[in-house]
C-alpha cells in the first residue's frame, strides 16, 4: 500500500470535507484500486479515527495547508 498526501489529489473521487484541505489527510492507495483517506493525526491522538468517516464537518485537529490562504497574505 502506498501512501501519498492527500490535498490536490482528492480529483476524482467523493468529498472529503475538511480532510480535503487538511495537512494531516493522508490517501492509502491498495495495489487493487481502492483508496483510503487515513489521519495522520491520529497516530498521536486518541480522539480521532484512523480512518475517518467522509465526508468530515468537524475535527479537533484540522490543519489548513498554507496553500488555502489567500495570496495577498489576509484572512
Amino acid at each position: 500500500m502506498s501512501q501519498a498526501r492527500a490535498p490536490g489529489r482528492l480529483d476524482g473521487l467523493p468529498p472529503a470535507g475538511l480532510c480535503g484541505s487538511c495537512a494531516h489527510a493522508l490517501l492509502n492507495r491498495t495495489r487493487r484500486g481502492p483508496v483510503y483517506l487515513r489521519c495522520g493525526a491520529a497516530s498521536s491522538d486518541d480522539r480521532l479515527p484512523r480512518y475517518p468517516r467522509l465526508p468530515v464537518v468537524a475535527c479537533p485537529a484540522h490543519l489548513p495547508l498554507a496553500d488555502d490562504s489567500p495570496a495577498d497574505g489576509r484572512a
